[in-house]
């Protein structure tokens, strides 16, 4: 799937970084958090089912994720250089597209033409 949101279309309304409950985390993602942030991952990431199973992003209790920054309305990403592979290849999957009003404008001019 080619990547719909780019860095020229997105208006950083960080929509694709609030309320999704499972964002997965790879030992490499954890790695590299580990290490920008100087953070223990059991900071930032609840454990799925048993030990080694895998693990999850933890998000605020606002639903925001815990390194999303907001500054009067203005989002921005606290580990953007280091953030996880589903961060990084977002939207990856059709349902994922209707999230951002940037993507939705941009499909309907695809579909109409």
């Amino acid at each position: 799937m080619d990547k719909m949101i780019t860095s020229e279309i997105c208006k950083k309304c960080a929509e694709c970084c609030k309320n999704y409950p499972y964002i997965e985390l790879s030992q490499d993602d954890i790695y590299e958090l580990e290490k920008l942030t100087g953070l223990s991952s059991h900071v930032f990431t609840n454990q799925k089912g048993e030990v080694g199973e895998g693990y999850f992003l933890k998000f605020k209790d606002n639903g925001d994720c815990i390194f999303l920054n907001e500054n009067n309305g203005d989002y921005s990403c606290g580990v953007y250089e280091s953030r996880s592979g589903i961060c990084r290849n977002y939207p990856s999957k059709p349902s994922q597209n209707e999230v951002c009003d940037s993507n939705r404008a941009m499909i309907l001019s695809n579909n109409s033409g």
